[in-house]
């Protein structure tokens, strides 16, 4: 921890959301390098971007979540062809002084952070983070299942394009579900306790092959597990079974295409790994309550 970081317990988080942005460049882009002041979590909503963050390059796709700190150089890179679009989610762990506090207008919209500071900009170089003690994000944080996330960062857009204090409200809210979920993706059970190496491993090996046929007795046999105490610890962490968790990867991916392809319901029952489309129709109406062709139809509406 540095000298300007400040821990605070759990229960002292009380989150200063400072700016929301759904951000959409259109044409291919090189970000001039830059620092933040405060911390943002970047949300990939469409498309992919590379981002480069203290020294390293990571390559981000749909789903994928990035936490950005303060004072760390960082930069994306777009392509015209990537169709790139996020929402961005700038905040403080607690809302700060008013003489540490700052506008995203006059900071990350209409002007460049560089070397040449003013003065301004270095008393914010020395204004205090706050870091929650048991909140340790991982710069990137992989999609996972379909549990939402994309959805609750466009509804924290929304309620930040809103007025009033139930819109700062409604933030507030969904900024806790956010992090719950980031967690959980990052490698914290459901029930907030470190997971089990091998089931990490094994969250890995479903994500990269979902698509393929997968077993308990094979993904324990990959984590030097015996297939009972795997399945009993993957509930246990992932808060789901092996095969919820891989439906629900299927799921996801299905309607992504349902919504975004001309494919027809075969050939995309095919491609998140069900051989057959009856299956895959049944499997896809007991989850969603629509068939996969009334669900195109009612969401191509709402576009």
């Amino acid at each position: 921890m540095t000298e300007m970081e400040r821990e605070i317990s759990f229960h002292e988080i009380q989150p200063y959301i400072r700016f929301v942005n759904n951000y959409k460049p259109g044409y291919s882009y090189t970000e001039q390098e830059r620092i933040l002041f405060d911390h943002e979590l970047m949300h990939i909503m469409e498309g992919e971007v590379d981002m480069f963050y203290d020294g390293r390059k990571y390559s981000l796709h749909k789903g994928d979540t990035f936490y950005l700190k303060p004072f760390v150089k960082n930069h994306i890179v777009v392509e015209e062809s990537s169709g790139f679009r996020t929402h961005c989610v700038h905040f403080d762990w607690m809302m700060p002084k008013p003489e540490e506090n700052f506008t995203a207008e006059e900071y990350y919209m209409h002007s460049v952070i560089s070397s040449d500071h003013n003065e301004k900009t270095i008393r914010l170089m020395e204004r205090t983070v706050f870091v929650p003690a048991g909140i340790r994000l991982p710069d990137f944080i992989a999609r996972g299942s379909d549990d939402g996330l994309s959805g609750l960062f466009a509804q924290c857009y929304s309620a930040f394009c809103e007025s009033g204090p139930a819109s700062v409200l409604k933030m507030k809210g969904l900024f806790f579900e956010i992090v719950a979920l980031l967690l959980e993706r990052s490698g914290l059970g459901h029930r907030g306790q470190p997971m089990h190496p091998g089931i990490r491993h094994g969250l890995k090996y479903i994500k990269d092959h979902y698509t393929e046929d997968i077993s308990v007795v094979q993904l324990a046999g990959k984590c030097n597990l015996s297939p009972k105490y795997f399945g009993a610890l993957f509930k246990a962490s992932a808060g789901k079974s092996v095969g919820e968790y891989i439906l629900d990867l299927r799921m996801y991916d299905a309607k992504e295409m349902l919504i975004g392809t001309d494919l027809s319901v075969e050939e995309i029952a095919e491609r998140v790994g069900f051989h057959n489309s009856f299956y895959f129709s049944k499997c896809f109406r007991l989850k969603e309550k629509v068939t996969p062709t009334k669900y195109r139809s009612i969401m191509r509406l709402q576009i």
